[in-house]
């Protein structure tokens, strides 16, 4: 899958996930509670699913971390280095860096 691809896969999602918003409004406004709420609900648990992914990636970076310190080991200075500079997320870089100025 290209980058395209994934781009315009993206816009597609937002679209979609715009208009059930916009329907879920336009329900509210005529009254229809159970169709906004359905919606919100839905909204709720997409979201908590992301968390919950999320909330793993840290554990497990966290055992990662924890184990290397167990055995005496941690990332040399170039190591860190490399694998800050390969981060393509700006604002991930912007955090890391933030943490490295405590």
């Amino acid at each position: 899958m290209t980058t395209i691809d994934t781009d315009a896969a993206g816009l597609r999602s937002r679209l979609v996930e715009l208009a059930a918003e916009r329907d879920a409004l336009l329900a509210q406004l005529e009254g229809d509670l159970p169709a906004a709420t359905r919606w919100l609900q839905c909204k709720v648990l997409r979201q908590a699913a992301a968390l919950d992914e999320l909330n793993r990636r840290v554990v497990s970076q966290r055992f990662v971390l924890r184990t290397l310190d167990g055995l005496g080991r941690s990332l040399r200075k170039d190591e860190y280095l490399a694998a800050r500079a390969a981060i393509d997320n700006a604002q991930l870089r912007d955090r890391i860096d933030a943490l490295d100025a405590r």
